[in-house]
């Protein structure tokens, strides 16, 4: 009985008519034994589909393959779109999360100060705001250093404790160069500089209590010649937003006929020093589309209407050049003159022009490399 079944050799073919959605199933079973076995039915079984269905089933295929095709298509769409916008998405983004930084100070800066009239309303506020700006340069310190793997070239043109300065630095898109720069020199000079900013801050909710606490002025004349007249340091970027925003990776300067920092420091019979930070424009770039219509927009509202991009892990050195000494014969315009030469002998010094965004990260590797040569040379010694 069971002997022709145990001969049997089964075979399972699939063929596929149209498309895979009509398929032909044929199950054969060939045995080699007597057809008395009550099981000899089964040595030639065929399973198939229903003719009749398999044509219905390739026409509707047929008439439905284009907007088959079109619906598989969307799913790639979207991905491909995807994949080109999350990394625009990002360098738009990073920015921002620079900008937050900055503006964490005001949070920061209004819990120390709730914290000082709950706990120390008897301590020396001048030490207790001391403490806290400390703090705020180590964070920022550690950043810079991380990112950006920044340093400063030029310290020592930085006069002693007790002479002021007139600081004088282009603009970048994002000025986070002087937000390291007034970490760094709190950190290893101990002295704080002093910063005009753009009259825009104090609209920031909360900013005020920053500006008091980090000595951020508006600066009018009178105010930036009293404050280097008490032996400070004070940081002024003549190009201000305009620099900022309408500045490109030629790094020219955008001064237009701004000589207010001139007659500043004519008043205040101070040096100037020139300052530039390498690969600035390389870290926060400005889209170039349309910028006649950003330039009239920026002219009606005086705030930053250019979208910034960027946030690049570039190498940023600053340099301050060697001081502009008091000339009591130099006029306001060509102090001014002397100065955006000066700043525009630092960019073709240390500045690749144009800036390119890959090479300025690359040089964070020579740099570490050029420091290890050092450092090994520094050992065989």
């Amino acid at each position: 009985m069971y002997g022709p079944i145990a001969r049997c050799r089964f075979y399972i073919t699939f063929t596929a008519a149209h498309s895979a959605s009509a398929v032909q199933c044929v199950i054969a079973a060939v045995g080699g034994g007597t057809l008395a076995s009550p099981c000899c039915w089964a040595r030639s079984f065929v399973l198939s589909f229903d003719q009749t269905k398999m044509d219905n089933e390739s026409i509707s295929h047929a008439s439905g393959g284009l907007g088959s095709t079109l619906i598989a298509a969307v799913p790639n769409w979207f991905g491909w779109m995807h994949n080109l916008s999350l990394p625009l998405l990002v360098v738009f983004l990073l920015p921002w999360m620079y900008v937050l930084l900055i503006l964490s100070s005001i949070p920061y800066l209004h819990l120390c100060n709730f914290l000082r009239l709950r706990f120390w309303k008897q301590s020396n506020e001048d030490e207790f705001w001391k403490t806290a700006r400390w703090i705020m340069a180590y964070v920022w310190n550690l950043h810079s250093k991380l990112f950006h793997g920044y340093e400063v070239i030029g310290l020592e043109h930085l006069p002693e404790t007790g002479g002021g300065a007139l600081l004088i630095y282009y603009h970048g898109a994002l000025p986070i160069d002087m937000y390291y720069l007034t970490a760094e020199t709190m950190l290893k000079c101990n002295r704080l500089i002093h910063t005009v900013g753009d009259r825009f801050l104090d609209r920031i909710p909360g900013w005020r209590l920053v500006s008091r606490v980090m000595n951020v002025t508006s600066g009018s004349v009178q105010s930036c010649v009293a404050t280097l007249r008490a032996g400070e340091l004070l940081s002024i970027a003549p190009g201000g937003v305009y620099e900022a925003q309408f500045g490109d990776s030629v790094y020219e300067v955008l001064w237009k006929n701004r000589t207010g920092f001139a007659r500043v420091a004519l008043e205040a019979k101070v040096p100037i020093i020139p300052m530039f930070t390498v690969n600035i424009r390389e870290c926060f770039r400005t889209v170039s589309f349309a910028k006649w219509l950003f330039v009239r927009l920026y002219s009606v509202l005086k705030v930053p209407v250019l979208p910034i991009y960027g946030g690049f892990p570039v190498k940023l050195r600053t340099v301050l050049g060697k001081p502009i000494p008091y000339d009591e014969t130099l006029s306001p315009v060509a102090l001014q003159e002397r100065v955006a030469a000066a700043i525009a002998e630092l960019v073709r010094e240390h500045q690749r022009v144009p800036g390119d965004i890959l090479q300025a990260i690359g040089d964070r590797f020579e740099t570490m490399h050029a420091v290890g040569q050092r450092e090994e040379e520094d050992t065989k010694l």
